[in-house]
């Protein structure tokens, strides 16, 4: 049998530093070259953030990115899908947020392909932990700016907001049931107690784009292994699904069974198990 397995980063493949254990790199390469295991991404994350982060795996499948905004196949430095958000939908996404008193961080692409990152300034502690450790590691995307007109000359990938939950509520409300666009609400993993709201296009989603994947390159069966709450789209569309020890509660009680943590090398050590 065909079988896919996919995996998020932070949280579940990443240790709480943020990296891929030597022992997770060595175990999933072994899998991928000698015998022919189909294992790929599906990260909130751009391609900007997870290039470096993913180099020591020989990963052959595309990756999902931005919650599926695009599935980027890394051998032909391309993406194979992209769902942008519409630019009438994300004018109403920003008005609510300054309305609440967030403050938006607006990932575009421009005509030429260059991706930037919009903000206003740094409001918190998960903002500052967030933009400072991407401008540390050299992220040229990032534009702190006076107002947000710039971005409706490019193509608006998703519209976030960290902030707490109490602050976010509203907003998350307003958009958690227009069925023209997805909302990812969960915890900042690196920086409790905030949260992150992301709107996206309706399509953007782990569930859509691993469906794709599937349907694609024919494979009969996915398992998945996730860990926060914007991993529940692509438990749907797996046919087994696993959470780290670690996990949102939620996804602990909707995995089929729990693996060790994420500092453990939990994935890896399934997936060798598994073969």
């Amino acid at each position: 049998m065909s079988v896919l397995y996919v995996s998020d980063l932070d949280g579940t493949l990443l240790n709480d530093k943020q990296e891929i254990e030597n022992e997770s790199i060595e175990i999933i390469n072994h899998l991928i070259v000698d015998k022919g295991m189909n294992f790929t991404i599906a990260t909130a994350r751009s391609i900007e953030s997870v290039r470096e982060i993913v180099k020591g795996l020989r990963l052959k499948m595309p990756m999902v990115l931005i919650n599926g905004v695009f599935i980027f196949d890394a051998a032909k430095s391309r993406n194979i899908k992209e769902n942008y958000l519409p630019g009438p939908l994300a004018a109403q996404v920003l008005k609510a947020y300054l309305e609440s008193g967030l403050n938006p961080i607006v990932y575009t692409i421009d005509s030429a392909g260059n991706a930037h990152i919009y903000y206003r300034g740094i409001f918190n502690k998960s903002e500052e932990n967030y933009i400072a450790n991407r401008l540390s590691k050299g992220d040229r995307r990032f534009r702190c700016i006076g107002d947000y007109d710039e971005c409706f000359n490019e193509h608006i990938l998703t519209v976030n907001a960290i902030d707490k939950p109490q602050k976010l509520v509203k907003a998350f409300q307003v958009f958690s049931d227009n069925e023209e666009c997805t909302c990812h609400y969960g915890p900042d993993i690196y920086t409790p107690p905030f949260n992150w709201l992301e709107i996206s296009s309706r399509y953007a989603t782990k569930k859509e784009a691993v469906l794709y994947l599937k349907k694609e390159f024919h494979f009969e069966k996915v398992v998945c292994f996730g860990d926060n709450l914007n991993d529940l789209s692509m438990f749907e569309a797996a046919d087994e699904k696993y959470a780290v020890s670690n996990a949102h509660a939620t996804i602990l009680n909707t995995a089929d069974k729990i693996i060790e943590s994420n500092n453990n090398n939990g994935v890896a050590k399934f997936l060798k198990a598994a073969f």
